[in-house]
């Protein structure tokens, strides 16, 4: 249209598993991921990987019937690091008013480095995060992850859990996204502790290396106070965008 002009960068949510925070004091934290700018204006992608983000957290305060948000630092890595940057984060409070922050990276352009989750802690209600540091088992034991969405899950028994891929080897990229896994997150470290860590779903006789369980929404049904977990699996017998969407329902 005349006068319209294309964008170069943005703001977003990143997958639906990326679900906002409310804090005590009523502060809504959404974490986003940026898709940044180079100093002459052109889309930011020093990994060369398919893409590259940065991610932070919006912070919104009711002012009478307005809603205001200012935002926290960025939260980055390096193409050392990451060949896609940092987005794709999930958010859990913490015992004395700390919170945990858990994103996905990749290593698609450099497969020999291992690829992890990074946790980013904050002290001060979301304001300023620290500096992102590989996501570990209790007691600094490494595990792999491939880059898909994962989500953390506060239930009513107190609990933190976090739900996503976890792979026996060193995965490339986004693949495997299987298996599908849950374990329980240490309410004061925030590190995951593997002693509870089950697989949930995996790859099945006959069904295909590129199966995808991954790109999910997971929330606690208010009755039974099974954790319900909808997710479809993708490619698991054709190479299209094909697959059964899926209900699971985990006793904690």
């Amino acid at each position: 249209l005349p006068g319209v002009r294309a964008g170069k960068n943005s703001v977003m949510m990143g997958d639906q598993s990326c679900v906002p925070l409310t804090l005590a004091d009523g502060t809504i934290c959404v974490p986003v991921e940026i898709t940044p700018l180079g100093s002459k204006g052109e889309y930011y992608n020093p990994g060369q990987g398919y893409t590259w983000h940065e991610t932070a957290v919006l912070l919104g305060k009711w002012d009478g019937d307005r809603l205001r948000w200012r935002m926290s630092n960025v939260i980055r890595l390096s193409p050392e690091q990451s060949t896609r940057g940092i987005m794709e984060a999930t958010m859990a409070r913490l015992t004395e008013g700390r919170l945990l922050l858990v994103c996905r990276a990749s290593n698609d352009k450099t497969p020999e480095r291992p690829s992890h989750r990074w946790a980013s802690y904050s002290n001060d209600g979301a304001r300023t995060w620290s500096a992102p540091v590989p996501w570990t088992y209790e007691g600094g034991e490494d595990f792999f992850s491939p880059s898909s969405c994962s989500q953390l899950l506060t239930h009513s028994n107190g609990r933190i859990y976090w739900l996503g891929n976890i792979t026996p080897t060193n995965p490339r990229g986004n693949r495997p996204r299987f298996p599908f896994v849950m374990g329980e997150v240490d309410r004061h470290t925030g590190l995951l502790r593997k002693a509870t860590v089950r697989t949930v779903d995996t790859l099945q006789p006959g069904e295909n290396e590129i199966l995808s369980l991954s790109n999910f929404y997971a929330y606690e049904h208010r009755k039974t106070r099974e954790i319900v977990l909808h997710m479809t699996r993708l490619f698991a017998h054709a190479d299209g965008w094909e697959g059964d969407a899926m209900r699971y329902a985990v006793t904690v």
